[in-house]
């Protein structure tokens, strides 16, 4: 009698990503640490042909393999395991878990079972993968692991570990992979694409930069308990991630390249013709770009645009942002990690489990804090909160329209009268009269509109449009791609 082969799912995922990925300023290592992850476990079934692939997001995969015994299966385990050390050159920290394949209708328990299994060995596993080679002095990148290799920058030769050369030097290429292959014309192969902070900000000739940087890291609201209340079967999950993946994600990605490298769209590229667009985590349910601070309304409203109408078994998708605008000398993991906390002060406003919105934190006049986000807008702000500073994206265009409006016309020293007022809990109606009456006559009407819009159900909004002040130009255009 023929024995029945078994089949299996194999949960794969890199953890511990803090000393992975993000564990040196450099953003080119910070993008091929994760760019790498996402390589190694999409192209893990190429390596190990046993194994089919049902679900490749960002650094977690899920496969299905059949085997006729349990050696057969070891096997292909440790075949898993070194595979998984050689791509990554060993920087990386993965675990998996391996259990038969249920029946169709089960699979939402299996999932739990092999998740809960990959959080055991982690917890159970060291926070970053062990260097086996000694040195004599510490990567100057990251200060951490010994440096035995070097890479070649402009300031010349610079001391580095194994892991950081080897991030840094696939991040470019990755990258632009992705790039190219979403744009899918030969002739854009030509684009090329800034790879520093410098060139996104802009460095005029006088050493000076042409503008601040934002951050923007982009999440979805509540993904993990649509996924663990509505996935039953595997087709489910497959069927999740790919409206994530390939209705939402990649379509806002290349509507962004395409408007980035419209001729018109002059803003969003170097005097050389770069690109001026990182994108540093791509492949889950997050996302992190950096693009120039004037470039933040186009950006926001492509990807939010690309959101909408794309449920889930009628389930409606919806995202949060943390916005961070900063000079571009701002240790990039501190503006990482202020990013992520807004993105979690708008997950947890009053409507945030349900809609599209991002949370500003402006940080052009300082380069730190000393708190976490949400304290620090409550007491630099105050009597403003970090809610005031929630933009959903329902009013966003209404509010870049009306903020243009107030900046065109609206003299610029009554915005900081205003504000002072406000911190000193003084009555403000003075201010804000004196300031309209220094308004043309044609203009007054609607930039008394466009303020009344903004701040009459709450004068706190006047901290908002003082840091939305520089953000927007004097040109009404909205990105049409």
């Amino acid at each position: 009698m023929e024995q029945q082969a078994q089949e299996y799912c194999l949960r794969v995922e890199a953890v511990n990503l803090d000393h992975a990925v993000f564990d040196t300023h450099n953003i080119s290592t910070i993008r091929g640490g994760s760019f790498m992850l996402l390589e190694v476990v999409k192209k893990l079934h190429e390596k190990i042909p046993k194994l089919q692939p049902e679900i490749t997001d960002a650094s977690v995969g899920l496969f299905r393999f059949s085997c006729l015994n349990d050696q057969e299966k070891d096997n292909i385990l440790v075949a898993v395991e070194k595979e998984l050390e050689e791509q990554t050159g060993q920087f990386a920290t993965f675990v998996y878990a391996c259990l038969p394949l249920p029946e169709k209708n089960d699979f939402a328990e299996t999932e739990k079972r092999l998740t809960a299994e990959c959080r055991r060995q982690q917890y159970q596993t060291l926070s970053f993968a062990l260097p086996e080679n000694p040195a004599k002095e510490e990567c100057e990148m990251n200060g951490v692991r010994p440096a035995d290799e070097t890479i070649s920058r402009s300031e010349g030769p610079v001391a580095v570990s194994v892991s950081v050369k080897k991030r840094f030097k696939e991040g470019k290429r990755l990258r632009n992979e992705l790039y190219w292959n979403l744009l899918g014309e030969k002739d854009l192969k030509k684009t090329q694409f800034t790879s520093d902070l410098e060139s996104i900000a802009g460095i005029a000739k006088n050493g000076s930069t042409e503008e601040k940087i934002a951050l923007i890291h982009l999440d979805g609201n509540k993904f993990g308990t649509i996924r663990a209340n509505n996935c039953l079967t595997i087709e489910d999950f497959k069927d999740f991630n790919r409206i994530v993946q390939k209705e939402i994600q990649e379509p806002a990605l290349t509507r962004l390249l395409k408007f980035a490298t419209k001729q018109e769209n002059k803003g969003f590229r170097t005097k050389h013709n770069e690109v001026r667009l990182e994108t540093l985590m791509w492949g889950g349910d997050e996302v992190i770009w950096i693009v120039p601070a004037s470039q933040l309304w186009d950006t926001l409203q492509i990807f939010f645009d690309s959101v909408l109408n794309k449920p889930f078994k009628e389930i409606p998708l919806t995202y949060s942002a943390g916005v961070v605008i900063c000079r571009h000398t701002v240790p990039i993991l501190q503006i990482r990690h202020y990013a992520e906390q807004l993105c979690g002060i708008a997950k947890n406003s009053p409507n945030g489990a349900s809609s599209n919105q991002f949370a500003l934190l402006n940080m052009s006049s300082f380069d730190a804090i000393h708190k976490d986000v949400g304290t620090f807008l409550n007491v630099y702000h105050h009597p403003a909160t970090a809610n005031d500073f929630i933009v959903p994206f329902s009013s966003m265009s209404e509010l870049r329209q009306n903020v243009r409006t107030i900046r065109k016309n609206f003299p610029k020293n009554k915005i900081y009268e205003i504000i002072g007022e406000l911190k000193a809990d003084k009555g403000i109606e003075k201010i804000v009269d004196r300031g309209l009456e220094m308004v043309s006559k044609p203009f007054k009407e609607p930039t008394q509109k466009a303020i009344e819009a903004i701040t009459a159900s709450n004068p706190n909004q006047w901290f908002l449009i003082s840091d939305l002040w520089s953000l927007v130009d004097n040109t009404a255009h909205e990105p049409a791609i």
